[in-house]
């Protein structure tokens, strides 16, 4: 398992946390399971990463 840590200024914090609202209106409100922080950014990692082979692929 990596581990990242990094410090974000005030501007990304607020974004993330917007990022997190987000995703967590999408889920039901029946559901005991809700995206926290870490989760959002492993998410937008992996979106990035998958973005980044599907364009090395095409070419």
């Amino acid at each position: 398992m990596i581990k990242l840590e990094f410090t974000i200024n005030n501007f990304y914090a607020e974004t993330l946390n917007d990022l997190v609202k987000q995703f967590n209106a999408l889920i039901p409100e029946n559901v005991p399971y809700s995206y926290s922080t870490q989760d959002v950014i492993e998410l937008l990692i992996i979106r990035e990463y998958v973005n980044s082979e599907i364009k090395i692929s095409r070419t």
